[in-house]
């Protein structure tokens, strides 16, 4: 992979690419089997678990290792499968390892050389012919032919060498004995065998017979073969590979020695004398000295000298050497792996050559699975080399049928085809990347990667369609001539929907371009529109059959082909009658699946020419049968519980399992190594690499090597082997099995026995007897070498990486153990464990880590021991938080100490999971955020808040739901879609920047095409629910801009207007038409936005347009004039694209305020008409073909007695209707819609004996909602705080109506923008926020938890301004009338507040000392009618102490030692002292008052320390004198700014650091000036920074904030001219240091609190506060935030270097728990525990029950106030611009359920003869049609189009506010004026 050639890449050239992105480095250790056991187990133990450790910190690779002698007692293999099996491992090492892949052992063994296991016909007979000579061979004879077996199926014909058990099958035996017994007849007939072949191999070599590879075959050991694949064939051996000899230096001393025939290969003499065994000694020479050699450089080649033991070689005797030999190993493979990575092209590859990479490695892996499809290929290679043919070529056929395969190998083949031409193919498999999963990425990409390979320049444009012009008229153009470019574009069918229209792509191409693209052939109308692309003509096929390629689905033929094709490929055949069975299989059956195909010719193509046919197959019918069959035959050859178990944990993995993983958990499975070490036990409990390494190659087809959480796994190729393993191991494992399995897994995560010995217990009496296990019954414990699992770990850069695998498979396991198991280890490892935590929410979604939660949290109680019941309850606390919470540490995942601590610091030492999470925050949490917080400051979960999460960073101006609820669409400054379910981001389309807020988005979920016919159809929908978000297309305005834009950003259609736009509206959702006019215009245009088109207009020259409405179920538009002329136009005949105009409606100049709700026209007039309101049917148009008159237009008023006051109205507010199903009885109340007056609103509504009425509540208020299915609620904000009203209509002699209030939620000084209940449930709503914040509530809970749970301190209005004083902070609120006093650093509570009277205004205020007792200082408060007063800071709300007239504007200092200095506008200054009395009060009195020489009357003035003297220091106004006063003299001196100061720059502010003597001049050009006071000089030193616009000073500290840059400039003293940077990512809101500046903080945009330490400029913490931040202040410890909600929030500064922080953690009262108010705790945590899930069953306030004593499922309790009756009287008539009398008006029933019908949009029939007669004795007579009898017949229920009713404001702000219990206040209710509805 390093040898990647970039141009080769760029042209996809893709034969020298790499079969595999691989994430590991996988290392051979090649070795022989007895000799080098203590270098191995060495290794296991002490080297492999450094280097995975190594591999993964420094470069997030996994480090595994093959050692196919580990393990095994005995080499020989059932099938003599060995030699195979350890060759293809090389393969896969060699394939797979970025780094090392081969390594081997050797010292004076030469290995083992088996019987060849395959030996081809041809030689074989030649050397049967040999033995057949000899006379003396005739029982080796015989041995041959018993023993190998002719298979006629192998290419060519061979010889294979039986199973060892089809002869000897005690050789599997169980029993100890006779297994030894079968072992002990094989070896002597496989040595006769062995030795009979060589002989006759010998003496064929000799006669010229054989060649030297085929005698060697005969005579070198299996690990030479390993040498000469893993060394001698790799082509870089010396990157790639190590080797390691160990020499004995006395060896041939010991021959006769005990163990001397284990580490040197020996042979005897019939005599029994032992001797070195030549033959092998001499090949492993020259292995050793001179094929290695030859290969391998010197330095990668370690030599050791050992001395012999009577114990051979062992780690206690030779531990210098064993210690040297892991050394060097360790080394020699780290600096492989440094210089491999290192030197990696691949690891350096930009973002574009990375996706050429993806799609061309995919390619290759396609192309190996290509089927015989010569035909279709032809016909690509005619395409291709067709130049006349300038037009796409587009392949189609079924999914499965081989089409991805077909353009893979075009791919390929494209360089054959165009062999005499310089070639290019760009290829993509759409889909399958993340930029290949759009067109306009997809193009984006394609282009670029045009540019670079024929070095052209392009433009990146937003637009798909720009790209695709820049793509036909600049850059394929320009493509050189003689340069051929094959454009590959597979799965079209795999792109978002809409792209499904093929505009895109280009219809023709230059002579010397080809495109090829692929498609599903009945998927989202795609052929189709390519058809119409490329002019095909049904009647003229021919013209395109040749661009219009057909892939089909495989026959029985096309099987027998293919089959062929894979055979002759394998190099093996069939027999005649094996044939024959096949095709007659093939045949019967139907439906003939590639996976099929490849299932069963993976059976047949192991057959042997003598294998019978095992019938069994007839059986399989589709792919799970073949599965099931493939699970069951490979049980048997291999260990079956082995077998079984190694498919559960592969399995039951989300995505697969590593081969680390999978080895570690079968290692610590005993049933596993019980059953796989029957025989013996080893001194490694670990399961042999070579047992797993067969099974993986047996299933090799099968599986496949991905990434998965930063982690190369293996796991199933396709779904049906997951669902079969599924049903076949996993789901039949029994609840013991289950729990072992799962257990076994747990412990490798939670490293339970990471280098501890893990005891086993030995069943079998044999080797309990053979291992003297008698005393430990059995038992034994050993180490499983099992590898690390740390949850995050610290890479080479510094960066922390997580333990993905851990993080997200750790819980997927815990869950499926009981609830008593798995509760206690969710608690303790993963929920209630802060590392773990900190990286799951950096690794997973919330989504995923809420549904860990919810299984647990579900999980059964039943039986449940105590101690673990105590753990759920605290476990739901804790989800139910997440809940709230955890969208939000999605974003800001640091936050998760702060969001848990900040509101369950209650239960700390109540409960102990809690608890012990606290206490990992205070220890651990410190080093990633050193803010920590001291006590309670937030709501805890069960105060009625379901979910808040913050997606936006300004305004939320337009909030909706789909129709079906599930997801909610918000606007800001860009479009975010929520899936409600899972609380989730689904979309985030940022919007075109613009200088004013957008107000309206409409979303179109489905997108809709039309036929020929003008006919629509809805686009194929898909179950993706990515794809379906994907497809989504919003409508988006401002007052100036429009744009239609889709989820992939792309801009469909745009326009602005100077003037500003009237209407922005949706018309018909499926043709995309959109109803757009001016502001004073006379023209309506609708567009078609998606074909980009205006579809029609309507004019109206000599009139302005004063409004529009949009009916979309008439396909109906309701123009409203300046003259109060209404007129009605439709679509009746969509192929006529036209408005019809259907009537005229004259209004007059009264009309007001005009909607229409489902069909119904609204109107209400000003103050001079008495008629409350005008409904009119606009069915009546839609039905009668003719033009309507004003005459012919039934209308029908509506007055109320008492009237509705006062006028005019404010506006009408319409139901929400989403998901309506239309439950709601004839007989129920049924809400028409609200009317809002200046002060009350007017719920319009029908009562249940069929009576128009209205119910009125009092107030004022901002946002005003309900919704149809939630009739009797109505959602009300004012500002921050949503009221919730609930009404009912009570049915007695006189209709009463009563209404209360249900609730009120103060959530935020931050208005709330929208208020959206659920349909379902009334009690719960969302709403959202002027500060981007998305709130969800339950007000059920929220009104209990106003009873039971404390509420937190807050002052009325937002917070201003902080000073503090020792442990008290001082607040001023923003009307500068509230001054509250704190206790902030242990308890954040009000000591004192004063409200000053509306005519007082705080101008100035400071804290003075008290001589007397310095805990309780004075507030001194200037007002605006110049009084100073002096209160004591724990009295404020009681009368001053002290209070004196300046009578002029002044400014108010003091000073440390209790003095005050006042300066006046006219120069004066006064002093005022402190006197102690003797009862020791305080008492205050004038020092002097002096008169400056000066005119002072800007009074720029400041306290410093100068001469150790604080003094007051004031600029003259001619900003050329200082003067200095003191009590004691006055000082002037001379100051020169006149190079700073202009008649445009003035000086803004003086400030300093009262402890110093610098001055800090701030001017109004952002230019800051450092004054150095030095009297003895008399001296003015000034040092001026520019370009500032905050800052920051303290002690010698100084910070400032650069906007422009983003930057932070701090210098650790004045004087010094070097500082350091600090960058920023967005802008500052607020700066400040603490008390010793040592630590710098810095809010910015959107609300991040961020800490640095200034002596090494770290940062120490990045915090997101909830809300708005009004002032920040900091002390030496503690950081105080006035937040938006009223209150204050305290953080405490937490350096981990600080040593004395953990005994100041301990101090805090929230951490002492022997100060805890226990039982007030545990009332609290009893409360959560029962109210953290909505209660369903509690009915005592739900709004759906319906006891007796309910209404309408409304309890009485909470109605409390009454309403009086009124009447309603209805008339109808022809004519609005009348008065009408309201003694005409009438309450008849007949009329009555006319005019509801009206309202309901029924069925009706009206007399006009009574409307006659209605009309005749008024003072304007109504001209009355002759013909009004209706009958309205048209079913309106499927349509239903929400009109926007609000007139709101443009808003701002930014996040979100906590809501809680403190913030809940249920207000007084009001007396109400309402009557009941009487129809005279």
């Amino acid at each position: 992979m390093e040898f990647l050639n970039e141009t080769d890449l760029l042209r996809g050239r893709c034969e020298d690419l790499p079969d595999v992105r691989s994430k590991i480095i996988r290392v051979f250790i090649s070795s022989t089997f007895s000799d080098t056991l203590c270098e191995r187990d060495s290794l296991i133990e002490n080297v492999f678990p450094k280097l995975k450790d190594y591999c993964r910190e420094k470069y997030g690779l996994e480090f595994q290792y093959s050692d196919m002698r580990w393990g095994i007692e005995n080499e020989a293999a059932d099938n003599h499968s060995e030699v195979e099996t350890c060759l293809k491992e090389i393969e896969l090492c060699q394939k797979y390892s970025v780094a090392t892949n081969f390594v081997v052992l050797l010292s004076h063994r030469y290995g083992s050389r088996p019987t060849p296991a395959k030996i081809e016909s041809t030689l074989f007979e030649r050397l049967k012919k040999i033995v057949e000579l000899d006379p003396n061979s005739t029982e080796d004879l015989q041995l041959l032919s018993q023993w190998y077996q002719l298979d006629t199926n192998s290419v060519p014909f061979s010889y294979i060498l039986r199973s060892i058990s089809s002869l000897l099958p005690n050789i599997k035996s169980d029993n100890t004995i006779e297994m030894k017994g079968a072992r002990k007849q094989w070896n002597e007939i496989n040595d006769r065998i062995r030795i009979c072949l060589r002989q006759a191999a010998q003496k064929c070599f000799e006669q010229s017979q054989i060649t030297s590879d085929e005698y060697d075959d005969f005579f070198i050991s299996v690990t030479e073969k390993e040498i000469l694949k893993g060394i001698v064939s790799s082509p870089n051996a010396n990157q790639r590979t190590l080797c390691f000899f160990r020499e004995i230096e006395d060896i041939y001393d010991h021959l006769t020695d005990k163990k001397a025939s284990k580490f040197i290969d020996l042979t005897s003499t019939n005599d029994g004398k032992v001797l070195i065994d030549n033959e092998a000694e001499s090949l492993l020479n020259r292995l050793k000295f001179i094929r290695i050699p030859n290969s391998l450089e010197s330095n990668q080649i370690y030599s050791y000298k050992v001395p012999w033991t009577s114990n051979g070689i062992n780690r206690t005797d030779h531990s210098d050497y064993i210690n040297k030999f892991n050394e060097d190993f360790y080394n020699s493979i780290q600096q492989q792996i440094d210089h491999c990575l290192q030197t990696s092209l691949v690891n350096n590859l930009n973002v574009l050559q990375r996706e050429i990479l993806e799609h061309a490695i995919q390619c290759k892996t396609y192309v190996k699975k290509f089927h015989s499809r010569t035909d279709i290929l032809d016909k690509l290679e005619n395409y291709v080399k067709n130049d006349e043919e300038h037009r796409p070529c587009i392949v189609y056929g079924a999914s499965g049928c081989g089409k991805t395969s077909v353009l893979a190998k075009t791919a390929i083949e494209a360089f054959n085809w165009w062999s005499d031409r310089s070639v290019s193919v760009i290829l993509r498999f759409l889909g399958t990347t993340r930029t290949s999963s759009t067109i306009y990425k997809t193009f984006l990409s394609i282009s670029e990667h045009i540019c670079q390979l024929y070095h052209l320049t392009m433009q990146h444009y937003p637009d798909i369609s720009q790209l695709r012009h820049q793509l036909e008229t600049v850059l394929l153009p320009n493509i050189p001539s003689n340069e051929y470019l094959l454009i590959l574009l597979d799965s079209i069918d795999q792109l978002e929907t809409d792209s499904y229209d093929c505009h895109w792509l280009s219809t023709r191409f230059p002579t010397n371009v080809k495109c090829i693209v692929s498609t599903l052939p009945d998927h989202g109308n795609i052929l189709s529109n390519l058809k119409i692309l490329i002019n095909y003509n049904p009647i003229l096929p021919n013209e395109t059959e040749h661009i219009l390629v057909l892939v089909p689905p495989f026959d029985a033929t096309t099987v027998d082909t293919v089959y062929n094709n894979w055979l002759q490929m394998k190099k093996r055949s069939l027999t005649d009658e094996q044939r024959i069975f096949i095709r007659e299989l093939m045949s019967t059956t139907t439906n003939i699946l590639p996976l099929y195909m490849k299932l069963i010719f993976d059976i047949i193509s192991t057959w042997h020419s003598y294998d019978p046919i095992d019938y069994e197959l007839k059986k399989l019918k589709n792919v799970d049968d073949c599965i099931r069959y493939l699970f069951r035959y490979l049980s048997k050859i291999h260990n079956e519980l082995l077998f079984r178990r190694a498919i559960c944990y592969m399995t039951s993995c989300r995505n697969g399992i590593s081969q680390n993983e999978l080895e570690d958990v079968l290692s610590l499975d005993d049933d596993v190594l019980k059953s796989v070490f029957q025989h013996y036990i080893p001194p490694i409990r670990r399961i042999p690499g070579i047992l797993w390494t067969r099974i993986r190659n047996d299933l090799d087809e099968y599986i496949t090597e991905k990434e998965v959480d930063d982690l190369s796994v293996i796991y199933w190729y396709h779904r049906r082997f997951i669902e079969v393993a599924n049903s076949q191991y996993i789901s039949k494992m029994n609840s013991e099995e289950r729990k072992h399995v799962f257990q076994n897994v747990i412990d490798l995560y939670k490293e339970t026995w990471k280098n501890k010995n893990k005891p086993m217990q030995i069943d079998n009496q044999h080797l309990v007897s053979k291992y003297n296990l008698n005393e430990t019954c059995g038992e034994i414990q050993a180490n499983r070498f099992t590898t690390s699992q740390p949850i995050e770990f610290v890479d080479v850069n510094g960066q922390i990486q997580f333990n993905k695998r851990k993080l997200n498979e750790l819980p997927l396991f815990v869950a499926q153990l009981t609830s008593s198991l798995a509760i206690p280890i969710a608690c303790e490892e993963i929920f209630f464990n802060y590392s773990f935590m900190r990286g799951r929410l950096r690794c997973s979604t919330f989504i995923d880590i809420l549904n860990d939660l919810q299984k647990f949290k579900q999980s059964s109680s039943y039986k449940m021991p105590t101690d673990v019941l105590e753990m759920k309850k605290e476990l739901d606390v804790f989800s139910s938080l997440f809940l709230i919470i955890g969208a939000q540490l999605q974003q800001y995942p640091e936050n998760f100490p702060f969001e848990y601590s900040s509101r369950l610091l209650g239960l700390y030492g109540i409960k102990p999971q809690l608890t012990s999470l606290i206490k990992q925050f205070d220890k651990e949490s410190i080093h990633h955020s050193s803010l920590i917080v001291p006590y309670c400051q937030i709501q805890p979960p069960g105060t009625g808040l379901l979910f808040s999460t913050v997606r936006h960073t300004s305004s939320i101006v337009d909030f909706d739901f789909t129709d079906d609820q599930i997801n909610a669409i918000t606007l800001s400054n860009r479009i975010v879609v929520l899936n409600m379910q899972s609380i989730e981001t689904v979309l985030d389309i940022k919007l075109p920047i613009i200088d004013e807020s957008y107000s309206n988005a409409t979303t179109l979920t489905k997108t809709y095409y039309l036929d020929q016919n003008n006919e629509i159809f809805e686009h194929s929908s898909t179950n993706n629910e990515e794809a379906q978000y994907k497809s989504y297309l919003f409508l988006v305005n401002s007052l100036h801009h429009i744009y239609f834009i889709s989820a992939h950003e792309t801009i469909k259609f745009q326009r602005s207007s100077q003037l500003g736009f009237l209407i922005v509206e949706i018309l018909d959702k499926k043709r995309s038409l959109c109803i757009i006019a001016e502001i004073n215009g006379n023209t309506i245009d609708c567009w078609n936005l998606v074909q980009n088109r205006l579809f029609t207009k309507v004019h109206f020259p000599n009139s302005v347009i004063k409004q529009v409405l949009c009916v979309p179920m008439y396909s109906m538009i309701v123009t409203v004039l300046n003259d109060g002329t209404i007129h009605i136009h439709s679509i009746i005949d969509w192929k006529i694209e036209s408005f019809v105009h259907r009537g005229t409606i004259h209004g007059g100049n009264h009309l007001h305020l005009v909607t229409h709700n489902d069909g119904i026209l609204i109107c209400t007039f000003d103050e001079t008409i008495s008629i409350d309101l005008s409904i009119i049917s606009l069915k009546q148009f839609h039905q009668d073909e003719k033009i309507l008159s004003d005459d012919e237009i039934i209308k029908t008023l509506i007055c109320f007695n008492p009237p509705i006051e006062s006028k005019p109205f404010k506006r009408i507010i319409l139901p929400d209707k989403e998901i309506m199903d239309n439950k709601s009885g004839t007989t129920e109340s049924i809400l028409f819609f609200i009317i809002e007056t200046n002060d009350s609103i007017y719920i319009i509504h029908k009562c249940n004996h069929s009576h128009i009425s209205y119910v009125r509540i009092p107030g004022q208020f901002d946002i005003i909602s309900s919704h149809i299915a939630s009739r009797h609620m109505i959602y009300t904000s004012r500002g921050g705080i949503v009221d919730l009203y609930q009404w009912k209509c009570v049915s007695n002699d006189q209709m009463d109506h009563q209404y209360g209030l249900y609730v009120s939620i103060d959530i935020s000084s931050s208005s709330i923008t929208a208020i959206k209940s659920a349909s379902t449930n009334a009690l719960m709503f969302l709403c959202s926020m002027e500060n981007g914040a998305i709130h969800a509530y339950y007000a059920k809970t929220a009104r209990k938890s106003f009873q039971e749970m404390p509420s937190f301190p807050r002052t009325n209005q937002k917070i201003e301004t902080i000073q503090l004083y020792g442990n008290k902070a001082f607040t001023l609120d923003h009307s500068k009338r509230e001054l509250t006093t704190w206790s902030y650093q242990h308890s954040s509570s009000i000591e004192s507040t004063h409200l000053f009277d509306k005519n007082i205004i705080i101008e100035q205020f400071v804290i003075l000392s008290n001589k007397n007792n310095s805990d309780l200082p004075f507030v001194l408060i200037l007002t605006n009618h110049h009084w100073i007063q002096i209160y004591s800071s724990h009295l404020l709300n009681q009368k001053p102490i002290f209070q004196f007239n300046l009578h002029t504007s002044s400014q108010i200092h003091s000073t440390t030692n209790g003095n005050i200095y006042i300066l006046t506008n006219n120069s004066f200054i006064y002093s005022f002292g402190q006197k102690v009395l003797s009862n020791n009060s305080i008492e205050f009195y004038q020092i002097n008052k002096i008169r400056l020489e000066f005119s002072c009357s800007m009074m720029f003035s400041t306290i410093c320390r100068i001469n150790e003297n604080e003094s007051l220091v004031i600029l003259s106004d001619d900003m050329k004198s200082l003067i200095i006063y003191t009590i004691e003299k006055t000082i002037s001196m001379n100051i020169d700014l006149s190079s700073y100061i202009s008649s445009s720059i003035q000086l803004k502010s003086i400030t300093s650091e009262q402890e110093g003597n610098y001055l800090f001049l701030y001017l109004n050009d952002k230019t800051l000036l450092l004054c150095e006071i030095n009297i003895q000089k008399n001296a003015l030193q000034l040092k001026s920074f520019d370009k500032i616009d905050r800052f920051v000073f303290k002690n010698t500290f100084l910070a400032l904030y650069f906007n422009d840059k983003l930057q932070i400039h701090f210098y650790e003293n004045y004087s010094n001219n070097s500082f350091q940077t600090i960058q920023l990512d967005d802008q500052c809101e607020h700066l400040y240091c603490n008390q010793t500046s040592k630590y710098l903080f810095v809010i910015i945009k959107p609300r991040i609190l961020f800490m640095y330490r200034i002596k090494d400029n770290r940062q120490m913490a990045k915090l997101f506060v909830y809300d708005f931040v009004s002032f920040m202040n900091v002390d030496e410890d503690f950081v105080l935030l006035a937040m938006n909600d009223r209150r204050l929030l305290t953080l405490m500064i937490a350096d981990p270097d600080d040593l004395t922080l953990q005994n100041r953690i301990e101090q805090l009262p929230s951490r002492n728990i022997q100060s805890i108010n226990e039982s007030e705790g545990k009332r609290i945590a009893e409360y959560m525990e029962k109210n953290v899930d909505l209660d369903s069953s509690d009915d005592d306030e739900e709004e759906g029950s319906k006891s007796k004593k309910d209404v309408n499922g409304i309890k009485n309790d909470i109605l409390t106030q009454e309403c009086i009756t009124s009447i309603c009287f209805v008339r109808f008539v022809t004519q609005l611009n009348g008065h009408y009398s309201i003694s005409n008006m009438t309450n008849d029933e007949q009329i009555q359920s006319k005019v509801i019908s009206i309202f309901e949009n029924k069925e009706e029939i009206i007399d006009i003869t009574e409307i006659e007669n209605d009309c005749s004795n008024d003072d304007n007579d109504d001209i009355i049609s002759t013909n009004i009898e209706q009958d309205v017949n048209t079913d309106l229920n499927d349509i239903h189009q929400k009109t926007l009713e609000y007139d709101q404001k443009q808003i701002k702000g930014i996040q979100f506010a906590n809501a809680g219990v403190g913030n809940l206040k249920v207000i007084n209710n009001h007396s109400v004026t309402s009557e009941t509805c009487l129809i005279l």
